[in-house]
């Protein structure tokens, strides 16, 4: 049993579509922790769906699954470590930029994150869980 797992977009998506089984690691984690950059980033979905309430509505029964990380002072040294370590200083995307957010709060609290996006895999010392 994983006693904590971090949830990417793309994993919170797939447990709010109707008649779609949870990634099966869910079914092994004690708690579920939602990253700060994710829910901002379903909130924005959500709004931008064709059926928004709809959508609010299943993200607002996640939220009440999950605990909820936030960034503070040692997130943002994790994330200027692990920018750093790409190699990318220069301004670059708004997704890559949720995605460090995300990998710093998991690299912080020692958390493994359930994503289907590669774009982790990069990350030294993230434990990354693909299903």
């Amino acid at each position: 049993m994983i006693e904590r797992l971090a949830i990417d977009a793309n994993a919170a998506i797939d447990v709010m579509r109707l008649r779609r089984p949870d990634p099966p690691p869910l079914n092994d984690a004690k708690t579920i922790v939602l990253p700060l950059p994710v829910l901002g980033e379903l909130f924005a979905g959500a709004m931008a769906s064709t059926e928004p309430q709809l959508n609010l509505d299943r993200l607002t029964k996640l939220r009440t699954r999950c605990e909820l990380l936030t960034a503070d002072e040692v997130t943002a040294h994790v994330y200027g470590e692990v920018r750093a370590a790409s190699g990318n200083v220069r301004p670059i995307g708004m997704s890559k930029l949720n995605d460090l957010w995300i990998a710093a709060i998991c690299l912080q609290h020692d958390l493994p994150l359930l994503t289907n996006d590669r774009g982790f895999d990069h990350i030294a010392g993230l434990n990354v869980i693909h299903w």
